[in-house]
């Protein structure tokens, strides 16, 4: 009997800890300029609540977004989108001479949550698969 109520309470301990429904869903997208796809832009999702999240697209313009570990997306909620140039962290960019930021092929308004116009809603159960073209 001792074994038995052993086994039901690491099932529930197991089923309490490792079973429960996570808090993101996934979500994907792709960032086109005036139609093409643009490769190594970083692709910020702002919240209105909750966390932040990002995603670099690829050479197709395609991004997966990550929140706390890659790919696992994003809480569902509203999200105010901002881009700017992904630099890897083996290549980190030169810095203008005498500061300010970094040369981007993106107009600042992109760059800037109060400004963008890119919104996006992210709902659980819904595919969340999202096309920004920048202009």
């Amino acid at each position: 009997m001792r074994s038995l109520v052993s086994v039901v309470a690491v099932a529930v301990l197991a089923a309490v800890m490792g079973c429960g429904k996570s808090d993101t869903v996934m979500v994907t997208g792709t960032v086109t300029m005036n139609g093409k796809p643009v490769d190594q832009a970083q692709v910020m999702f702002n919240p209105k609540t909750g966390r932040y999240c990002e995603g670099v697209t690829d050479a197709t313009g395609h991004f997966t977004l990550a929140t706390a570990k890659p790919g696992d997306g994003a809480a569902p909620g509203e999200y105010v989108i901002t881009l700017a140039e992904y630099y890897p962290p083996d290549k980190p960019p030169a810095l203008p001479r005498g500061g300010g930021l970094l040369p981007s092929r993106f107009p600042t308004k992109y760059a800037d949550p109060a400004q963008s116009p890119l919104k996006a809603t992210v709902e659980r159960g819904k595919k969340n698969d999202f096309q920004f073209d920048v202009k």
